[in-house]
């Protein structure tokens, strides 16, 4: 491939780019981040949940001075959103078609539902003194004012069972009511509509649409109507929406500056943008061949993987800036080919070190770091193929350095010359951070709660706990989640969970739950109330007796007679409910997963979560999830695993300094810096009181990747004044350019982007204030027999 023409070079690298473009996936799955021992289904089902009904359902609040101005508004609303291409589902109530088919689907199935404990409650029930108190029942709700549908159903059902169903539907929830059709607050101060997108929550381009399309017919409403009129709103969309607007307008911020600051930096010291695309040439080689065979070899790639995968390849780009200025700072008439031949022992063992030093990734139990390190070091190993090859017959197009690069490289080289003169009290530097690491490093803490990663207005987060506290008392980060293999084991799963969550209510684990089994009971438990009520004895004219001892005529019930001997009906199934009017109301409880079905009950009140895992424990395949704590503890054993990796991938480094260099002096030169500014950065962390996270970790791999360019570099040119100075002017070039494009990220308001920026532009510029010194320091000068530039070719 090195003999490869430009024009056949430019070919490869196109149908690369195209080939890429085509088939380029990129995965966000959770469980692709968790150790393979914890590959479970637990890991997948916290994946969905990030992107199901939960996070894709809202809530509107609508509040006034006046509550049925506050129901007409809500109607009006949820009337205009359900044309909406955005809106999958609305619910602000009960309307005329549920009720019709709560009556039509649960009516006939009344004594199915009767108990879910049927063989010790319902002889209970069915006893004569309770058979009276349910005539005398009865007999109040028949004298209301709201007896119609009762009067017409009583015949058929003296048990009021339909009744005790209904009310289900009407509750909704313990913090909710239906006033007029409309949910509303127990308060009566607020009506309540919950809406469902097709979109993702985090596809912010829809989601921006939507909320806008929200806000202005509410605020046409509001002009027409006055009263007052407000309107609240939750939903992870609006998180994701404020998040990226924070971060789009940083970005605007953090891209001038980068833009300028790079423009500057190659204009001063390169002489124009041309040099600059000749220098990108190997880093986009190396990024378009690792995306290349990741998707060759592994179908699809994670999205972390590819950002990480990228940030390296800022390391690949010193490797084609390193050629450019020492072939246009080196000897008069030196080819192209003379100059990588000279250098290339540097090239090649600091793109060893750097796929080294992240060798530690391909030992772990992630997937998802044997990807990253997979990735970057196809990355790297393209990147300097491209650099020692291909950009070779690029720099003839390359203009020539200003005078000014000349300057600054003979001025940085005497700098150095100065520091090599006094090499004891260079030491005490590196020396230092010894004390400071051992007072600093016990101080250091880490924060891995994923929610302190993005920083949200402040009205927002209060607006979101407020409406919360309106609408539910149940914590919707708080599950216990059941699967099965079909909708049929999902049901039955979900009776059973119940059973076992009633007994943790009562023991005080949790204070209430809610679930699919507030709606549909399995066949079986179905079955099993029909049972139970036909096996009473003599029951006919029994209930007959009771209901004429309260005044009811004779014979008022022979309705229910004949149905309960008429056998029970078909059993209701969850398929029955999906494709009626109800359907939206089972989408918090039941949802595909995978080739399964999972059911999902939530749990208000948890304080005894290991307690509650161990009363559910027996059953298979069922689940106590904090979402919140889950997803920290996965990042938390992804940044110790990453600084357990830098461990292991620097002892790699620097065995293979050992090897290469068979000298300890210039192996500590080579591998000093890195591993100093690693220690020195987390020591300043920690007493500056920054509590680092998993993105301080992931930074540190680029820092110390390029901590170790800069020392073997440096530790390779030492020897020669004029090539020395071409060193450091080369890495000032990346040091300054990483400071611009990673460092200025520390201007951001977002708390994710910070912590990359203060690890990459700290880390860089003490990585090159510390390897000059440290090389100076170790006395490097006359340990070769000759000079780097007459090294054989």
């Amino acid at each position: 491939m090195s003999r490869l023409t430009v024009p056949a070079q430019i070919v490869a690298v196109l149908v690369l780019g195209t080939y890429c473009v085509l088939n380029l996936e990129i995965g966000t799955d959770l469980s692709h981040f968790m150790p393979d021992r914890n590959r479970s289904e637990l890991a997948e089902v916290s994946s969905r949940l990030t992107d199901s009904v939960f996070t894709r359902t809202m809530v509107l609040s609508i509040g006034s001075d006046d509550l049925e101005k506050s129901i007409a508004a809500t109607a009006e609303l949820t009337q205009a959103l359900r044309g909406q291409p955005e809106v999958a589902w609305v619910r602000s109530g009960l309307d005329s078609a549920q009720l019709e088919d709560i009556y039509k689907l649960y009516f006939p199935h009344r004594v199915s539902f009767l108990s879910d404990r049927p063989e010790r409650e319902i002889p209970a029930m069915l006893a004569d003194d309770a058979l009276r108190e349910k005539a005398r029942e009865l007999k109040a709700a028949l004298a209301s004012p709201v007896s119609g549908l009762l009067t017409r159903i009583a015949p058929e059902d003296p048990l009021s069972s339909f009744r005790t169903l209904f009310e289900r539907f009407r509750r909704d929830d313990d913090s909710l009511k239906i006033v007029d059709g409309q949910l509303v607050t127990r308060d009566e101060r607020f009506a309540i509509a919950m809406l469902g997108t097709h979109a993702s929550a985090f596809e912010s381009g829809p989601q921006s649409q939507l909320l806008s399309k929200i806000q202005a017919r509410f605020d046409a409403i509001a002009e027409r109507e006055g009263a007052n009129l407000m309107l609240e709103m939750i939903g992870a969309n609006r998180f994701a929406v404020a998040a990226e607007q924070s971060i789009k307008s940083d970005v605007y911020l953090i891209g001038a500056c980068s833009f300028i600051g790079v423009a500057t930096l190659f204009f001063l010291f390169i002489g124009g943008w041309r040099a600059f695309l000749i220098v990108s040439v190997p880093p986009w080689v190396g990024i378009l061949v690792a995306t290349s065979v990741g998707l060759v070899w592994l179908g699809r790639l994670d999205g972390l993987t590819m950002a990480f995968g990228a940030s390296l390849m800022g390391i690949a780009i010193d490797y084609s800036n390193h050629v450019l200025i020492h072939h246009r700072l080196g000897p008069p008439g030196e080819t192209p080919s003379d100059t990588v031949r000279r250098i290339r022992p540097s090239l090649m063992l600091g793109a060893i070190t750097t796929v080294a030093s992240l060798g530690g990734l391909a030992l772990t139990s992630f997937p998802a770091f044997r990807e990253m390190s997979f990735f970057a070091g196809v990355g790297v190993a393209a990147a300097l193929w491209a650099s020692l090859y291909p950009l070779r017959g690029l720099l003839r197009f390359s203009p020539a350095l200003p005078q000014r690069s000349a300057t600054t490289a003979a001025w940085l080289g005497r700098q150095f010359g100065r520091l090599e003169r006094a090499p004891r009290l260079l030491l005490l530097i590196p020396l230092a951070v010894v004390p400071l690491a051992a007072v600093a490093l016990p101080m250091l803490e880490w924060n891995d709660d994923m929610s302190k990663l993005t920083s949200f207005p402040k009205e927002l987060i209060e607006q979101d706990r407020r409406v919360r506290n309106r609408v539910s008392s149940i914590d919707t980060g708080r599950f216990a989640i059941g699967i099965a293999s079909d909708e049929k084991g999902a049901v039955e799963l979900s009776d059973r969970i119940h059973e076992r969550l009633v007994a943790a209510v009562e023991a005080g684990e949790i204070d209430g739950h809610r679930s699919l089994h507030d709606l549909l009971w399995s066949e079986d438990l179905q079955r099993r109330n029909w049972q139970a009520v036909r096996a009473e004895p003599d029951l006919d004219s029994r209930l007959d007796a009771a209901f004429v001892a309260e005044g009811f005529r004779p014979g008022s019930f022979r309705a229910f007679g004949e149905a309960i001997a008429g056998g029970p009906p078909v059993a209701l199934k969850l398929d029955d409910l999906m494709n009626s009017a109800l359907g939206d109301m089972l989408a918090p409880y039941t949802f595909p997963l995978g080739d399964g079905v999972a059911v999902v009950t939530y749990l208000e009140g948890l304080s005894e979560p290991e307690a509650l895992r161990a009363r559910l424990s027996a059953l298979e395949h069922v689940y106590v999830l904090d979402q919140s704590s889950f997803v920290n503890d996965i990042y938390a054993e992804f940044r110790t695993s990453t600084l357990r990796q830098i461990v292991v991938g620097g002892f790699l480094v620097l065995v293979i300094l050992v090897v290469r260099y068979r000298n300890w002096r210039k192996t500590l030169a080579a591998f000093l810096p890195a591993a100093i500014v690693a220690v020195l950065l987390l020591s300043i962390f920690a007493l500056a009181g920054v509590k680092a996270n998993f993105l301080h970790a992931m930074s540190l791999i680029m820092v110390m990747g390029m901590g170790v360019d800069y020392g073997v570099f440096l530790a390779d040119s030492a020897n020669d004044d004029e090539s020395v100075g071409a060193t450091m002017l080369s890495l000032l070039m990346s040091c300054l350019t990483t400071v611009f494009v990673f460092g200025t990220l520390a201007i951001s308001s977002q708390p994710s982007l910070r912590a990359i920026g203060m690890t990459t532009g700290l880390g860089v510029l003490l990585s090159y204030a510390l390897a000059p010194v440290i090389v100076a320091a170790l006395r490097l000068r006359g340990l070769d027999a000759e000079p780097q530039r007459n090294e054989p070719r």
